[in-house]
């Protein structure tokens, strides 16, 4: 393990000592990311900002259901079936499935569960560079408040993908960073969907999320910003790279 000298970011306060409400603190995340952190050494509040953002991204879903996710899903399925991989039959009865309510509930409950995954896992990789690489006392619990609590600035990336994705009826070739330059196929190809993937990771959205993400675990922490921010934007370079090479790895063709 690596040690870190205390340098840049001030020391855990007391308990008590400059505490924010729920509401202050989701704020100040967006206003003052830096001074979004106090209290949070001695007090768990993660779970606050994560239901928040569960609950966005799931009416995020439900209302682009029927307008971009059914419509995407029936071309994929809809080219199977015409390949000979999808029996006919199949193909109506997933059909209707997916068009009624319990059809909706499922395909939200499911983004639900996975966005949940999703950040107990980003807590794990804060809490292994910060407190094991970085050898500082920085639990697994701040690993999840700075994962939840820096969550809530994905939720305007969420928001403009989905209003991309009305305009378009399909989340296909939806981008918000820089996979917005790549050509977009038809249909999608391995290399140019994992560039894609990659270069959306680091467009300003992505950018934005990790350096909250980098204050938060400086700032519950107390050691260096520039320590944390190696160690956080080696994992996540690490992380995007195998997330794109997967995405590719899944479109099929060449």
């Amino acid at each position: 393990m690596l040690s870190t000298t205390q340098v840049d970011a001030a020391p855990p306060s007391a308990p008590g000592a400059g505490e924010l409400s729920l509401l202050q603190r989701a704020i100040a995340v967006f206003a003052r990311p830096a001074d979004a952190w106090s209290g949070l050494q001695q007090r768990s509040q993660w779970w606050f900002p994560l239901v928040v953002t569960l609950v966005v991204m799931g009416a995020g879903a439900a209302v682009l259901h029927e307008r971009a996710l059914i419509p995407m899903l029936m071309e994929t399925w809809e080219e199977q079936a015409a390949n000979g991989q999808l029996p006919a039959e199949r193909l109506e009865q997933m059909e209707a499935f997916f068009d009624s309510p319990a059809g909706m509930a499922l395909m939200v409950g499911q983004q639900v569960v996975v966005f949940t995954i999703l950040n107990f896992v980003t807590a794990l990789i804060i809490w292994f560079g910060v407190g094991f690489v970085l050898g500082t006392s920085f639990k697994y619990r701040h690993g999840l408040e700075v994962a939840s609590w820096s969550g809530l600035v994905t939720i305007p990336a969420y928001l403009l993908t989905a209003v991309l994705a009305w305009i378009k009826q399909s989340f296909q070739g939806v981008h918000i960073g820089f996979g917005i330059v790549l050509p977009d196929p038809d249909p999608p190809t391995k290399l140019l969907t994992a560039l894609g993937v990659f270069l959306d990771s680091i467009g300003p959205f992505s950018i934005w999320h990790l350096v909250v993400g980098v204050l938060g675990a400086a700032a519950i922490s107390g050691a260096a910003r520039k320590s944390v921010a190696w160690v956080l934007a080696g994992l996540y370079l690490a992380v995007s790279v195998f997330m794109a090479a997967l995405a590719g790895l899944f479109v099929p063709g060449s």
